[in-house]
């Protein structure tokens, strides 16, 4: 935004820093869509502003450090002065120049989990009051997210990772001359959340200031590859464009090294992948260069299907994508987690008492091999143990409603694998088309 006011060397600072408040304010008002950037812009040369004229004062005066200041919401990506809060009343003229010092704190907390990150936001709030020797504000600003993960299930591997990452960018141990690459690989199977974790970690790094902003885009091959030689680089080149400041997933990535034929844990690796696969490729590595201070690009898959495959169509894609993140797959005592915690969210039911629970534990043990694909069964299994549920309580008093029995459970299995393929007892199925249309 370019600034054009002016002030007179006549007019006292405060009075400056006054009449420049009300500028602002109109120009909020005016153009309420760049809000956000005006008040970037007054918090960012307020403080500079008046820290020089604090260096003046005391040199030419002899004075006591004092500092007049501008009311302003604190954004994420603009770090002000650590030393001193600056506040001013703007329904009135100050004469005299106030400083008020920050307190200091020290935190020297040991860093194992996630959790001890949340732990430290709950001893030590954030408050623009404070100066701390760690970046309470960066933390700050990803709480939820950190919330959200630390409470996934599971994902043990993963979030040790996840820490290391983020101890690195918080730290600011990234920025350099030439900048670090920021793209990831999430291995894993289907079913266990890469999804979800790749959202979630391009918006941490969003409000870390790291990206630019909140895009999230979420592609597969028919959304990269077209129909035409040529063709592909063009849409390949676009997907790219649209997702810049922000975070591209690329889900089954695997599918670009073997002319998008399905994988499975133990296929893959076709020899040479197509024309098109490798077109789309090149143009992506190209790119991972290009942009790498401005776009993070998430793959998922099967560790050996993207390292047999993907990574074999450009010898130099491996070293793009420095971080490395294992979904491990879920136990069956977490699956039983994860199905009751879809019970609870969904404001369903389930006996949880001793003996209750070791029977359900017992279940999730002889049953796990019927669910490859984790949590996605899960969603399933739940849907068919509400609809055995709804046969069974039909015509029954109405506070039986919603609390599921072993029974339901049961029965909501046989549903699953009646409208499952299952084959040769190996880990996968699918489910019929005639199943989806009734249940889903």
């Amino acid at each position: 935004m370019s600034n054009n006011y002016q002030h007179s060397s006549s007019i006292s600072m405060d009075q400056y820093y006054l009449d420049y408040v009300h500028y602002m304010n109109n120009a909020i008002e005016l153009n309420p869509d760049f809000a956000e950037q005006y008040y970037i812009e007054l918090a960012y040369w307020a403080n500079f502003h008046v820290n020089c004229f604090v260096q003046s004062t005391e040199m030419v005066n002899n004075q006591p450090r004092t500092v007049a200041s501008i009311p302003y919401r604190h954004p994420t990506n603009v770090k002000p002065n650590t030393e001193y809060e600056f506040k001013v009343e703007d329904s009135k003229t100050t004469n005299e120049i106030v400083i008020k010092p920050k307190t200091k704190i020290v935190i020297d907390n040991e860093i194992h989990t996630l959790r001890d990150l949340l732990d430290i936001l709950e001893k030590h709030p954030y408050s623009p009051d404070i100066e701390a020797n760690i970046d309470l504000l960066s933390l700050n600003n990803i709480r939820d997210e950190l919330g959200e993960i630390d409470a996934m299930i599971g994902l043990k591997t993963f979030k040790e990772t996840l820490l290391d990452q983020l101890m690195y960018f918080i730290q600011d141990l990234h920025i350099n001359r030439e900048h670090d690459f920021k793209h990831m690989v999430i291995y894993g199977p289907p079913g266990t959340g890469k999804t979800q974790i790749a959202n979630l970690v391009g918006r941490m790094y969003s409000k870390l200031g790291i990206l630019k902003n909140g895009t999230f885009k979420k592609v597969t091959r028919t959304d990269l590859v077209a129909g035409y030689l040529g063709q592909t680089s063009i849409k390949t080149a676009k997907v790219i464009q649209d997702s810049l400041g922000g975070c591209l997933f690329i889900d089954e990535v695997y599918s670009l090294g073997t002319g998008g034929n399905v994988s499975t844990e133990n296929g893959g690796g076709e020899s040479g992948g197509d024309s098109f696969s490798k077109e789309c490729i090149d143009t992506l590595c190209e790119a991972l260069s290009n942009y790498k201070e401005d776009l993070m690009v998430i793959i998922a898959g099967y560790e050996k299907d993207i390292n047999e495959s993907f990574f074999k169509m450009n010898q130099g894609l491996p070293s793009r994508f420095i971080w490395r993140f294992h979904v491990d797959e879920y136990t069956h005592d977490e699956l039983m987690q994860i199905f009751i915690q879809k019970v609870k969210h969904n404001g369903w039911f389930i006996n949880e008492d001793q003996d209750q629970y070791r029977s359900l534990q017992q279940w999730f043990v002889t049953n796990h091999k019927h669910f490859p694909y984790f949590g996605r069964d899960m969603e399933l299994l739940f849907t068919y143990t509400k609809i055995s549920h709804g046969r069974r309580i039909f015509g029954k008093p109405p506070e039986l409603r919603k609390h599921l029995t072993q029974e339901d459970l049961d029965n909501g299995l046989k549903i699953y694998m009646k409208n499952a393929n299952n084959k040769d007892n190996e880990n996968k199925h699918k489910l019929s088309e005639s199943c989806l249309g009734m249940y889903l």
